[in-house]
Protein backbone atom coordinates (compact mmCIF):
# COMPACT_ATOMS: atom_id res chain seq x y z
CA UNK A 1 0.00 0.00 0.00
CA UNK A 2 1.09 3.55 -0.78
CA UNK A 3 1.34 5.61 1.85
CA UNK A 4 1.30 9.77 1.40
CA UNK A 5 4.45 11.09 3.11
CA UNK A 6 5.16 14.47 4.56
CA UNK A 7 8.96 15.31 3.49
CA UNK A 8 11.52 16.70 5.93
CA UNK A 9 12.17 20.36 5.82
CA UNK A 10 15.93 19.92 4.54
CA UNK A 11 14.54 17.06 2.31
CA UNK A 12 11.94 19.55 0.51
CA UNK A 13 14.93 22.46 0.59
CA UNK A 14 17.20 19.71 -1.14
CA UNK A 15 14.33 18.91 -3.79
CA UNK A 16 13.33 22.22 -4.68
CA UNK A 17 17.48 23.46 -4.93
CA UNK A 18 17.81 20.47 -7.87
CA UNK A 19 14.50 21.81 -9.89
CA UNK A 20 15.51 25.26 -9.40
CA UNK A 21 19.06 23.94 -10.84
CA UNK A 22 17.48 21.90 -13.84
CA UNK A 23 15.22 25.11 -14.47
CA UNK A 24 18.23 27.58 -14.30
CA UNK A 25 19.53 25.11 -17.01
CA UNK A 26 17.91 26.97 -19.89
CA UNK A 27 19.26 30.56 -18.43
CA UNK A 28 22.37 31.47 -20.06
CA UNK A 29 25.46 31.71 -18.52
CA UNK A 30 24.35 29.51 -15.94
CA UNK A 31 26.58 27.04 -14.56
CA UNK A 32 25.41 23.57 -15.42
CA UNK A 33 24.84 20.72 -13.21
CA UNK A 34 28.08 18.99 -12.07
CA UNK A 35 26.80 15.78 -13.42
CA UNK A 36 26.83 16.99 -16.68
CA UNK A 37 30.36 17.55 -16.74
CA UNK A 38 32.35 14.49 -14.50
CA UNK A 39 36.10 15.31 -13.46
CA UNK A 40 36.01 11.25 -13.30
CA UNK A 41 36.10 10.30 -16.87
CA UNK A 42 37.86 6.69 -16.01
CA UNK A 43 36.20 4.18 -18.31
CA UNK A 44 33.73 2.12 -15.99
CA UNK A 45 35.52 3.72 -12.90
CA UNK A 46 38.66 1.29 -13.47
CA UNK A 47 36.17 -1.84 -13.57
CA UNK A 48 37.68 -5.19 -14.56
CA UNK A 49 38.77 -5.36 -18.30
CA UNK A 50 35.82 -7.77 -19.01
CA UNK A 51 34.31 -4.97 -19.34
CA UNK A 52 36.18 -3.27 -21.81
CA UNK A 53 34.55 -4.83 -24.42
CA UNK A 54 31.33 -3.23 -23.33
CA UNK A 55 32.80 0.30 -21.98
CA UNK A 56 35.71 1.74 -24.33
CA UNK A 57 34.97 5.56 -24.05
CA UNK A 58 36.24 7.77 -21.35
CA UNK A 59 32.80 9.56 -19.38
CA UNK A 60 32.54 13.57 -20.61
CA UNK A 61 30.72 16.23 -20.70
CA UNK A 62 27.17 16.16 -21.55
CA UNK A 63 25.36 17.88 -24.85
CA UNK A 64 23.14 20.38 -23.55
CA UNK A 65 19.98 18.04 -24.47
CA UNK A 66 21.71 14.89 -22.86
CA UNK A 67 22.47 16.95 -19.65
CA UNK A 68 18.88 18.56 -19.68
CA UNK A 69 17.01 14.89 -19.83
CA UNK A 70 19.31 13.66 -17.09
CA UNK A 71 19.22 16.83 -14.63
CA UNK A 72 15.29 15.90 -15.12
CA UNK A 73 15.91 12.23 -14.44
CA UNK A 74 18.15 12.72 -11.56
CA UNK A 75 15.98 15.51 -9.70
CA UNK A 76 12.90 13.24 -10.38
CA UNK A 77 14.80 9.96 -8.34
CA UNK A 78 16.35 12.23 -5.84
CA UNK A 79 12.49 13.53 -4.99
CA UNK A 80 11.51 9.89 -5.29
CA UNK A 81 14.42 8.43 -2.68
CA UNK A 82 14.08 11.49 -0.64
CA UNK A 83 10.57 9.82 0.67
CA UNK A 84 13.05 7.42 2.31
CA UNK A 85 15.61 9.26 4.24
CA UNK A 86 16.11 6.73 6.90
CA UNK A 87 16.75 3.16 7.12
CA UNK A 88 13.85 3.39 9.42
CA UNK A 89 11.56 5.05 6.99
CA UNK A 90 12.67 2.44 3.88
CA UNK A 91 11.52 -0.68 6.18
CA UNK A 92 8.71 0.22 7.11
CA UNK A 93 7.73 1.08 3.19
CA UNK A 94 8.65 -2.60 3.12
CA UNK A 95 12.09 -2.48 1.10
CA UNK A 96 14.44 -5.39 2.76
CA UNK A 97 17.96 -5.63 3.08
CA UNK A 98 20.10 -7.05 0.36
CA UNK A 99 23.50 -7.35 1.43
CA UNK A 100 26.01 -6.99 4.12
CA UNK A 101 27.99 -3.77 4.61
CA UNK A 102 29.79 -3.10 1.33
CA UNK A 103 33.10 -0.64 1.88
CA UNK A 104 32.31 2.42 -0.69
CA UNK A 105 29.08 1.14 -1.11
CA UNK A 106 27.15 1.21 2.51
CA UNK A 107 24.42 -1.18 2.88
CA UNK A 108 21.80 -2.05 -0.08
CA UNK A 109 18.30 -2.06 0.31
CA UNK A 110 15.80 -3.03 -2.50
CA UNK A 111 12.04 -2.83 -3.33
CA UNK A 112 11.16 -6.25 -3.38
CA UNK A 113 8.73 -6.11 -6.00
CA UNK A 114 10.69 -4.34 -8.26
CA UNK A 115 14.44 -6.57 -7.62
CA UNK A 116 15.35 -6.63 -11.29
CA UNK A 117 13.37 -3.90 -12.49
CA UNK A 118 12.27 -3.05 -15.02
CA UNK A 119 14.43 0.09 -15.52
CA UNK A 120 12.51 3.35 -14.52
CA UNK A 121 14.99 6.20 -14.38
CA UNK A 122 13.07 8.04 -11.62
CA UNK A 123 11.71 5.54 -9.50
CA UNK A 124 15.18 3.51 -8.46
CA UNK A 125 14.35 -0.58 -7.10
CA UNK A 126 17.37 0.06 -4.94
CA UNK A 127 18.77 2.51 -2.35
CA UNK A 128 22.36 2.88 0.02
CA UNK A 129 22.34 3.80 3.35
CA UNK A 130 25.44 4.50 5.60
CA UNK A 131 24.17 1.56 8.06
CA UNK A 132 21.41 -0.55 9.29
CA UNK A 133 20.41 1.30 11.97
CA UNK A 134 16.76 2.67 12.26
CA UNK A 135 18.44 6.23 12.15
CA UNK A 136 20.98 5.52 9.52
CA UNK A 137 21.11 7.72 6.38
CA UNK A 138 20.30 7.46 2.99
CA UNK A 139 23.46 7.89 0.61
CA UNK A 140 22.49 7.00 -3.05
CA UNK A 141 20.86 4.98 -5.27
CA UNK A 142 20.89 2.24 -7.42
CA UNK A 143 19.10 1.04 -10.59
CA UNK A 144 19.07 -2.76 -11.10
CA UNK A 145 18.15 -4.39 -14.37
CA UNK A 146 17.71 -7.73 -15.84
CA UNK A 147 19.45 -7.31 -19.37
CA UNK A 148 21.01 -10.32 -20.57
CA UNK A 149 24.63 -10.36 -22.22
CA UNK A 150 24.41 -6.24 -22.42
CA UNK A 151 23.57 -3.34 -20.25
CA UNK A 152 20.15 -1.43 -20.74
CA UNK A 153 20.31 1.29 -22.58
CA UNK A 154 19.98 3.25 -19.38
CA UNK A 155 20.40 7.51 -18.46
CA UNK A 156 20.66 9.87 -21.38
CA UNK A 157 25.02 10.81 -22.81
CA UNK A 158 26.63 7.58 -21.46
CA UNK A 159 28.09 8.31 -18.62
CA UNK A 160 26.21 5.32 -16.81
CA UNK A 161 28.96 2.98 -16.85
CA UNK A 162 26.87 0.10 -15.72
CA UNK A 163 28.57 -3.00 -14.04
CA UNK A 164 27.81 -6.59 -12.94
CA UNK A 165 28.70 -9.25 -10.99
CA UNK A 166 29.17 -13.29 -11.54
CA UNK A 167 28.32 -15.63 -8.70
CA UNK A 168 26.89 -14.34 -5.49
CA UNK A 169 26.11 -16.85 -2.17
CA UNK A 170 22.37 -16.27 -1.82
CA UNK A 171 20.67 -17.61 1.28
CA UNK A 172 16.97 -18.01 0.43
CA UNK A 173 14.11 -16.78 2.64
CA UNK A 174 17.16 -14.55 4.99
CA UNK A 175 17.65 -10.90 5.26
CA UNK A 176 20.23 -10.25 4.19
CA UNK A 177 19.82 -12.69 1.38
CA UNK A 178 23.20 -11.63 -0.69
CA UNK A 179 25.79 -13.33 1.61
CA UNK A 180 29.07 -13.40 -0.11
CA UNK A 181 30.92 -13.04 -3.22
CA UNK A 182 33.60 -14.56 -5.01
CA UNK A 183 32.82 -17.97 -2.59
CA UNK A 184 33.44 -21.35 -3.43
CA UNK A 185 30.40 -23.69 -4.08
CA UNK A 186 31.18 -25.26 -0.73
CA UNK A 187 31.85 -22.11 1.56
CA UNK A 188 28.66 -20.55 0.19
CA UNK A 189 26.98 -23.93 1.45
CA UNK A 190 28.57 -23.72 4.50
CA UNK A 191 26.54 -20.25 5.26
CA UNK A 192 23.32 -21.76 4.31
CA UNK A 193 23.92 -20.96 1.08
CA UNK A 194 24.09 -21.22 -2.83
CA UNK A 195 25.99 -19.32 -5.50
CA UNK A 196 23.84 -17.78 -8.19
CA UNK A 197 24.94 -16.50 -11.16
CA UNK A 198 24.04 -13.12 -11.52
CA UNK A 199 26.07 -12.03 -14.95
CA UNK A 200 22.34 -11.34 -16.51
CA UNK A 201 22.13 -8.27 -14.17
CA UNK A 202 23.38 -5.37 -14.67
CA UNK A 203 23.08 -1.81 -12.15
CA UNK A 204 24.76 1.11 -11.87
CA UNK A 205 24.32 3.67 -8.84
CA UNK A 206 23.39 6.93 -8.81
CA UNK A 207 24.64 8.78 -5.29
CA UNK A 208 22.86 11.79 -3.82
CA UNK A 209 24.31 15.37 -5.19
CA UNK A 210 25.84 15.78 -1.85
CA UNK A 211 26.28 13.38 1.34
CA UNK A 212 28.50 13.80 4.25
CA UNK A 213 29.46 17.12 2.61
CA UNK A 214 30.91 15.19 -0.32
CA UNK A 215 30.08 16.12 -3.94
CA UNK A 216 30.20 13.26 -6.29
CA UNK A 217 33.07 14.02 -9.55
CA UNK A 218 31.00 11.57 -11.24
CA UNK A 219 27.31 10.88 -10.14
CA UNK A 220 27.79 7.46 -11.48
CA UNK A 221 30.76 7.00 -9.33
CA UNK A 222 31.33 3.20 -8.59
CA UNK A 223 32.19 4.11 -4.78
CA UNK A 224 31.32 6.57 -2.44
CA UNK A 225 34.19 7.74 -0.07
CA UNK A 226 32.49 9.03 3.06
CA UNK A 227 31.46 5.13 2.77
CA UNK A 228 34.58 3.55 4.52
CA UNK A 229 34.78 -0.19 6.01
CA UNK A 230 32.84 0.10 8.54
CA UNK A 231 29.28 1.80 8.68
CA UNK A 232 28.64 4.77 10.25
CA UNK A 233 27.82 5.19 14.21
Amino acid sequence: MTRNRILRPAVVLAVLTLVLTACDLYAPGTPRPYWCDPTDTAVNDGMTPSFDAVYSTPKGPLSMADCRQLTFQIVAAQSFASQYPTVADVTRAGWIQAAVWDPGQGVHYVDPSRITGPFDPQRPNWLMYDGTAPTSKLAGMMFLVSSGSRPPAGFPGGNDQWHQHGPLCNKANAVPFIVGENMSDAACAALGGVNVNYSSLWMVHVWLPEYAGWQATDIFNMTNPMLGDMPMS
